[in-house]
């Protein structure tokens, strides 16, 4: 009898433990890993297809759209039924290799998930694929929103283009499916998070071989988000004009903006490319033949090259040594006899101007002058005076990749140069050459001091932004002289070409030495000078004399604006002070 009651008693344990295990066992299946397994088991008959959200419109500060959708056909494969042969067939169609295709595939963890493997292809391979889609297993074609740049070249560095992100992108962020579309370079980039929609989401039953069935009507599916809107300060028109009056210029960036505010009117650099390319991906050879070109193309020239100014820099010069209570307008040099001796090096100007004060040689553009003039003040002035203006640092624009040039001090001489570097480097810096290194961008910001009482506004693309200033310090009076210096230039001086008829025109001429090939040429002015509405920075590479090429571009790109200005504001019959303004 207790043999029997302690086997009842083993088994009885044993069939406990067997029970608790089962239970423990189930616990952990169905509560603990019961998410992973649901959601593992609808991977295998539920299909996710997302819907792509269209981007928000780009406007210009009219409301004219330069980066708008249009519709577009694309293939997508689905990786769990397509097949060896229906692969080979689809790259054959498309041209493409069929590793790329399952590389793409390879991405995507959830194999019932259609994949997108081409973008916007021809109507005409589109009808074939079509056709021929039931013997197709696993791949499918439909249409989507695609980003369209109407203008094309003419705003690609400051608009941008977008680009399929990489397995790259795809890792470091969760925001993005394999086939969206990622900002790349300008606006696009920059205001990415806005432009940027949510894409939709449709829940499909799909059966064992992958058929779809109908709708799961458990699933609530998720609307499309479409991207905000973006308006800018940008006009359009002023750009296609500024075009061209560049169009026998191989290479040249031209910034103009309201000087009050900091609003962008105009970001043009030339060369261009045509940032459609990238929507439906740019191919090994097209994507070498871009970056690779001798006039680099894809490079914003308006905000990321930097340049030696001329003299165009000796302005602000004259403001530091103004400013710094060195000098008054009344103070001559030595007279020029068309050089500069210092040592054993000689330093020309480009005419024998004889004795000049201050206005004048800033009128007349005297090199003789600012090299004894800098020399006068020294290069810690120099620095610290025009550190306050702006150069040798980013102005804050709201558009990636900006570069800050280079505005030498002691210490960068010394750094650079040793114990070697002497009073020729700054006799150089005197005149915007040497090792000073500025941007269209930066120079044209410098200049809207002159006409803001010393304030320099932000400069901004974003029509909404908000305004704000740096305030330099630099006296009224240091001022004053100056803009007198820069009426002149225009009026008498070496910019006459750029004057513009029945209005006064304030700026600089530079010329630009350039060791690779001919001089740089520089304008910077604005308009009306007593009330200026527009600032226009002006460079074309390898032209030669500001004063004969930028000078007659950058009157022209004024009067336009004043002229675009005026013919948008109509009186109202009837009603002469009331103006409506035309879209």
């Amino acid at each position: 009898m207790d043999e029997n009651l302690k086997k009842f008693r083993v088994i009885s344990a044993a069939t406990l433990a067997i029970f608790l295990l089962v239970a423990l066992y189930a616990f952990k299946l169905q509560v603990l890993n019961g998410p992973t397994y649901y959601r593992i088991s609808e991977e295998n008959y539920i299909k996710k297809i997302y819907v792509a959200a269209p981007r928000g419109r780009i406007l210009d500060r009219r409301n004219i759209e330069i980066a708008n959708t249009r519709p577009g056909f694309f293939v997508s494969v689905t990786p769990a039924i397509i097949d060896s042969a229906s692969l080979q067939e689809v790259a054959r169609l498309l041209a493409v290799d069929p590793q790329a295709i399952r590389t793409k595939m390879a991405v995507e963890k959830n194999p019932y998930m259609s994949v997108k493997i081409a973008h916007d292809i021809p109507i005409e391979k589109f009808s074939i694929i079509e056709e021929i889609l039931e013997d197709l297993k696993g791949v499918e074609v439909g249409v989507e929103p695609l980003r369209n740049y109407p203008y094309r070249a003419t705003l690609c560095h400051l608009i941008g283009y977008v680009g399929e992100v990489t397995d790259v992108e795809l890792k470091a962020s969760d925001k993005y499916l394999p086939g969206n579309y990622l900002g790349r370079m300008g606006l696009e980039e920059q205001y990415e998070d806005i432009l940027k929609g949510d894409d939709g989401v449709e829940y499909i039953e799909v059966d064992a071989r992958g058929r779809e069935v109908g709708q799961v009507l458990e699933k609530r599916p998720v609307p499309v988000t479409l991207g905000k809107d973006l308006q800018t300060s940008v006009d359009l028109a002023l750009t296609e004009s500024t075009a061209r009056y560049l169009a026998d210029y191989e290479k040249a960036a031209v910034v103009a903006l309201d000087p009050r505010t900091g609003e962008i009117l105009t970001l043009y650099s030339k060369p261009g490319f045509d940032p459609n390319l990238f929507v439906r991906g740019v191919g090994k050879v097209e994507w070498q033949a871009l970056n690779n070109s001798e006039n680099a193309p894809m490079y914003n020239r308006a905000i990321m090259s930097c340049y030696p100014c001329g003299s165009t820099f000796k302005p602000f010069i004259a403001l530091a040594a103004l400013d710094a209570g060195m000098i008054d307008e009344n103070r001559c040099f030595e007279s020029c006899p068309g050089q500069y001796i210092l040592g054993r090096r000689v330093f020309r100007c480009w005419k024998i101007h004889g004795r000049l004060a201050l206005v004048d040689a800033i009128i007349h553009s005297c090199d003789v002058y600012f090299y004894q003039l800098g020399r006068f003040i020294g290069v810690d002035t120099i620095s610290s005076r025009l550190r306050k203006c702006g150069f040798g640092q980013n102005t804050g624009v709201d558009l990636p990749q900006e570069k800050a040039g280079i505005l030498p001090d002691r210490n960068w001489f010394a750094a650079k140069y040793g114990d070697y570097w002497t009073e020729g480097h700054i006799l150089n810096l005197s005149i915007g050459q040497g090792d000073l290194l500025v941007t269209p961008i930066q120079l044209a910001c410098a200049y809207s001091l002159f006409v803001n009482g010393g304030k320099i506004p932000k400069p901004h693309l974003l029509k909404s932004k908000k305004i704000s200033y740096t305030l330099t310090g630099i006296s009224p009076a240091a001022l004053d002289v100056v803009c007198r210096g820069l009426k002149g230039v225009v009026s008498i001086g070496t910019g006459v070409m750029a004057q513009v008829r029945d209005i006064e025109v304030g700026g600089k001429t530079g010329t630009a030495e350039n060791p690779h090939g001919e001089d740089h040429s520089w304008f910077v002015g604005y308009a009306p000078a007593n009330d200026p509405k527009i600032l226009v920075c002006v460079l074309v590479e390898n032209a030669g004399h500001g004063g004969s090429v930028a000078a007659p571009i950058a009157g022209k790109i004024i009067d336009a604006y004043l002229q675009l200005e005026a013919a948008s504001r109509t009186p109202v019959p009837g009603k002469d002070s009331v103006y409506v303004q035309k879209n």
